[in-house]
């Protein structure tokens, strides 16, 4: 083995690796916009559940990227942790079909041609959909390029002895399974792991029986991207990737058990590889035996595992409760990972976390109605509270829908993103108000000791009693769209009567009858008007954006 078959090898791999991610990248921007829809919609049965992972896997050929999207819709609430189990279930045996393409007897052969085609679709193509269909046809010839290569550089090593001991000691069950594990947690993709095992299947430098457990740990170690991608979720969505460990582990363990049955002198598990392929697939093919060997795994594990679902959940959940752990106030929908994957999806989560938003205004009305009427009472570091996180959620709001602005939209989610931002921006600024203009007049009036009149104050509640009402159809159209255009019609009504101007009149008129409690409250009377003035004609700028 000398330095250029070393410096070989490692050129190898990186194409091969690099291949695998734009191929991934490409094949999730040609499907991403279709994934939320599809995994929220046809979810609702096990079986369902199974095929919708499977068939999202088999697309996008990455299991850790399906069960990092399901991990996020479940944390968003878009799918409960029960659908999400038979969808992991599924994106584990679809993420076998990349070793059963690689396994393609003298497919490698063909990387030229798959580097060609995919360039004239690259240079000729007017539409993003062909750009990335030329990318994953480059990235499919890369990726045999790559396999080529580190077959022609692993060829010494089939009479290196110190590499030949190794492969040994890889043969033995365990030993294989922890270094596919360490291995694959360090790539992070079960399916380059296999295919770098088929390439030296080529070279003529790894059995079947030193692959297999190799290929096993593999598995495990995929587990860790989904891991990764979980950490920022809630503990639902941590849950729904921690079980996609468990699943992988219970699915080790029956392979392990069939490797340490003994048919003569071979395995149980090996001996029914070589069986099927020779009697089924009619080929002896080492390549192809790697490949079935890796699916063979999660097809014998859900045929157990399947029947006993329930059985495995209540084990999981022994480990992990079925229970929210407190934590920082944080978001709870939006998730920049999710942006290049579908823009429905994510507009969908900027729209649930905008709600949060309007509960919490909702909220800070309330708290301005308890400070009008309880003068004696301090709500200002409630009401700050309140307004901490509004502001909190709506930086993380509008630098999501920005990101999200700059991504590839049709035209009507273009104009959605828009609107969401210039809505946002307005709910956020209510909240000012309310928190550093509002509470403060209200604040003043109760350190003082003043009090309004008695129409005085019956005006000022009226004003603050149509904004809480208001805000609550805001927050109302928002959740649903059945009843948008009448409340949206209440919302512009309570615009038009223009009361703000009529009481604002009528508090002169006490000020010019000398009444004591006018004159004492007036600066903040007239103040606490402008700035509910300001609020309503901001609520119905919303509404006529959400009329569009």
């Amino acid at each position: 083995m000398t330095f250029w078959n070393v410096l070989s090898l490692l050129g190898g791999l990186a194409l091969f690796l690099y291949a695998i991610m734009e191929m991934n990248k490409h094949l999730t921007a040609v499907a991403g916009r279709r994934m939320k829809t599809i995994m929220t919609k046809l979810t609702d049965g096990p079986f369902r559940g199974y095929f919708t992972g499977l068939g999202i896997t088999m697309v996008n050929q990455s299991s850790s990227a399906t069960t990092v999207l399901e991990a996020a819709l479940v944390g968003a609430g878009f799918m409960t942790f029960k659908q999400s189990l038979t969808v992991t279930l599924g994106a584990e045996l679809g993420s076998t079909l990349f070793p059963q393409l690689v396994a393609i007897p003298g497919l490698t052969k063909f990387s030229s041609l798959f580097l060609l085609i995919g360039l004239i679709i690259l240079l000729s193509a007017k539409k993003k959909e062909f750009n990335h269909l030329g990318m994953i046809l480059i990235s499919f010839g890369m990726l045999f390029m790559g396999m080529d290569i580190m077959s022609q550089a692993l060829s010494p090593l089939r009479e290196y002895e110190p590499f030949i001991r190794v492969m040994k000691n890889a043969a033995s069950p365990l030993v294989g399974i922890v270094a596919g594990l360490l291995f694959t947690m360090l790539i992070q993709s079960s399916g380059a792991t296999v295919g770098i095992t088929i390439a030296m299947a080529l070279a003529g430098t790894i059995s079947l029986e030193e692959a297999i457990p190799i290929n096993l740990g593999a598995a495990v170690g995929t587990c860790i991207t989904a891991i990764l991608g979980s950490i920022t979720l809630n503990w639902e969505a941590k849950r729904s990737a921690y079980i996609h460990v468990l699943f992988q582990i219970l699915g080790v363990i029956w392979v392990y058990i069939l490797l340490l049955i003994r048919i003569g002198d071979e395995r149980l598990y090996i001996w029914l590889i070589k069986w099927f392929c020779l009697t089924i697939l009619g080929t002896e093919s080492l390549s192809r035996q790697i490949a079935m060997g890796f699916t063979f795994m999660p097809v014998i594990n859900h045929l157990i595992l399947f029947p006993n679902l329930s059985l495995a959940v209540k084990l999981f959940n022994r480990i992990f409760p079925e229970r929210e752990k407190s934590e920082a106030f944080a978001v709870k929908y939006i998730d920049n990972r999710l942006i290049s994957r579908s823009a429905r999806l994510s507009l969908e989560m900027a729209r649930k976390e905008i709600i949060r938003v309007t509960e919490f205004l909702v909220e800070m009305g309330e708290t301005l109605s308890l400070s009008l009427h309880n003068r004696d009472n301090d709500y200002t570091r409630a009401l700050g509270e309140l307004d901490g996180k509004v502001d909190f959620l709506n930086e993380a709001i509008i630098n999501f829908l920005v990101k999200l602005s700059r991504e590839e939209m049709t035209e009507k989610e273009s104009a959605v993103c828009l609107n969401y931002i210039q809505i946002q921006n307005e709910l956020e600024s209510i909240g000012d108000v309310m928190d550093k203009n509002i509470m403060v007049l209200m604040e003043k009036r109760r350190v003082n000791g003043l009090h309004f009149s008695d129409e005085g104050f019956g005006e000022l509640d009226h004003l603050l009693t149509k904004i809480r009402k208001n805000l609550d159809l805001i927050s109302l159209i928002f959740r649903e769209d059945k009843s948008r255009p009448s409340r949206i019609k209440s919302i512009r009504d309570d615009f038009k009567k223009k009361e703000e101007e009529k009481y604002k009149q009528l508090h002169i008129k006490r000020l010019q009858e000398g009444l004591s409690e006018s004159v004492a409250t007036s600066a903040i009377h007239l103040d606490l008007i402008t700035y509910f003035s300001r609020i309503n004609k901001q609520i119905n700028y919303i509404a006529r954006k959400l009329d569009h």
